[in-house]
C-alpha cells in the first residue's frame, strides 16, 4: 500500500530513499536519512501533528516516486511512499546490525591471519653470513 504526500516545497528526494515525516517547531519535516538533508512545510491547520494518510508522527518510509511540479502558486512536490510506518518507540537497529557485521568481518580476518599468519610455523633462521 503506498501513500502520498503533496508538500508546497521543492523536495527532490530519489526512489529508494529512506525518509522521516516529522512535526517540528511548526512544521511538517521531511529528513532524508542517508543524507540528512531537511525539507519544512507549513503544517496544516490542526491541534495534533496528524496526516490522515501518514497516521500519527513521527513517520518512516521509503520513497517509491518523487515528482517536483512549479506551479503559478510556486513549487509542489508529490511523493509516493511505502506504507511501513515506524513510531518513535520502535527500536532502530540499522547501527546495531552494522555493528553486527563488522564484529563479524574482524573475527573472521582474526581467523584468516591465524591461519595464514604462520603461527604454526618455525621461525626461519638465517644462514651466518660470511664476508
Amino acid at each position: 500500500m503506498s501513500v502520498t504526500l503533496i508538500l508546497p516545497l521543492p523536495a527532490p528526494l530519489g526512489v529508494g530513499r529512506v525518509i522521516a515525516v516529522e512535526h517540528e517547531y511548526g512544521a511538517i519535516g521531511i529528513r532524508d536519512l542517508t543524507t540528512g538533508v531537511v525539507y519544512r512545510a507549513p503544517a496544516p491547520a490542526r491541534e495534533d501533528p496528524v496526516l490522515p494518510e501518514l497516521g500519527t508522527l513521527p513517520w518512516r518510509g521509503r520513497v517509491e516516486a518523487c515528482t517536483v511540479v512549479a506551479t503559478e502558486d510556486g513549487v509542489v512536490t508529490e511523493l509516493v511512499l511505502d506504507a511501513v510506518p515506524v513510531t518513535g518507540s520502535a527500536p532502530r537497529t540499522g547501527a546495531a546490525d552494522a555493528l553486527r557485521g563488522a564484529q563479524r568481518a574482524a573475527d573472521d580476518a582474526r581467523d584468516q591471519a591465524a591461519n595464514w599468519g604462520g603461527t604454526d610455523r618455525r621461525a626461519h633462521e638465517m644462514p651466518e653470513r660470511y664476508w
